[in-house]
């Protein structure tokens, strides 16, 4: 039983003006969050109750109810952490980053290539220089794309964990 659902239907029981299910009740007893909701229902109901309000009709009185669930559903919306909101630099930058790498691992896989064929060639047969290069080289290239492509995911978590804590 979720917090958010159970705030809903003490929300609609107090716009229905009915008593709400006793397992929405003994939930808000448990539950600090809940425990407020039902505090200031109960609260605006006893205020509500003071005053002289004219019988709605039917469609007015589902309107302003429908009002109030979508403000309700908008306001959770707002406190909650989209996953990908205001991303999109950070995301465009540490892919940059990762592009600008790129060449960096090039560069290093050329230079090691061409340090086998030159300094090893001569002392070793070519089959055992080819299985030497593969065994090299799959480890370093799996290890730097991996380096790589964790670093768009390391910019955008160091960037989003202050957004999430404000």
């Amino acid at each position: 039983m979720s917090c958010d659902a159970v705030q809903e239907r003490l929300t609609l029981a107090f716009l229905e003006r009915t008593v709400p299910a006793p397992e929405d009740a003994a939930h808000a007893t448990r539950c600090e969050a809940c425990s407020r909701l039902a505090r200031e229902l109960r609260a605006a109901q006893e205020h509500l109750g003071a005053l002289q309000v004219p019988v709605l009709r039917p469609a007015a009185r589902a309107s302003c109810e429908a009002r109030a669930l979508r403000a309700l559903r908008a306001q959770r919306a707002a406190r909650a952490p989209a996953p990908l909101r205001g991303l999109g630099r950070d995301l465009a930058r540490a892919l940059l980053i990762g592009l600008l790498a790129l060449p960096i691992a090039a560069g290093h896989a050329w230079l090691v290539a061409w340090a086998g064929r030159t300094l090893l060639a001569p002392w070793l047969p070519t089959s055992v220089l080819g299985w030497l290069g593969i065994v090299y080289f799959a480890p370093v290239v799996l290890a730097l794309a991996v380096l790589y492509g964790a670093i768009p995911l390391v910019v955008v978590a160091g960037h989003r964990a202050p957004l999430e804590e404000s």
